[in-house]
């Protein structure tokens, strides 16, 4: 059987955005050298934190090509629920990494507040574990598809806002922009996080929160990795 339209769609897209993340790091590595000493500490968890994103969505990728070309349905199911768990580890890491450069950028101290969002990051990987997730079930509980990705909305929404404000004190436009974008996105994505499962077709919103990912990295790199000492 011939997979359907919205489905080839949307991997075809996955794996387009899979190769340009993989582009964004390589060229954040190869740029490491122009980035100012000040800003050095910043720049290697921004790269570290794409490429846990990167790993994270290799997984989610790789399972949707496999279930897509394999006619095993119950392998598909399983594949498919481990994919989706790379992804979202990867999320957890990638936003856990990112509060980390916000905190080193603007110079501050370890402070509660920060301890308070990589707690929320440790959380959402705890949460993962429990059975009750069934990532390799054909139909996952719509409950617990909603709490375990609570963390990471909280985690994003709490660093846009974090960014947004000190960039602006900073008069930081490229920075303010990013935080303008991790914001923006969960407009998109939390639709289809807490109703997705009651109108399949909201995931097509998961498309714009991708391309407004791919401004967020690419404003990240131009940011960080074009400048010269």
């Amino acid at each position: 059987m011939a997979p359907e339209p919205q489905v080839m769609m949307e991997t075809t897209f996955n794996v387009i955005y899979l190769i340009y993340i993989c582009v964004i790091v390589i060229l954040m590595s190869k740029n490491m050298s122009k980035v100012t000493q000040k800003e050095l500490a910043t720049a290697k968890r921004i790269r570290l934190a794409f490429l846990a994103l990167f790993i994270g969505d290799l997984g989610h990728v790789g399972a949707r090509l496999i279930a897509l070309f394999s006619g095993d349905v119950d392998l598909n199911y399983i594949v498919l629920g481990i994919g989706t768990l790379f992804e979202m580890v990867g999320l957890i890491f990638l936003f856990m990494i990112y509060t980390d450069a916000w905190r080193v950028h603007f110079d501050h101290q370890k402070s509660v507040l920060f301890k308070v969002l990589v707690g929320v990051g440790i959380v959402g990987l705890i949460i993962f574990v429990f059975p009750q997730n069934q990532w390799t079930a054909p139909t996952a509980p719509y409950e617990w598809q909603v709490i375990r990705n609570i963390p990471w909305v909280i985690q994003g929404i709490a660093l846009s806002i974090l960014i947004f404000r000190d960039a602006k004190a900073a008069h930081d436009k490229q920075l303010l922009r990013i935080g303008i974008y991790i914001f923006v996105s969960f407009f998109f994505y939390t639709p289809v996080l807490f109703f997705g499962e009651l109108a399949p077709m909201l995931g097509m919103l998961m498309i714009i929160g991708t391309l407004i990912y791919m401004l967020w990295q690419y404003t990240s790199y131009s940011r960080f990795f074009k400048q010269r000492e």
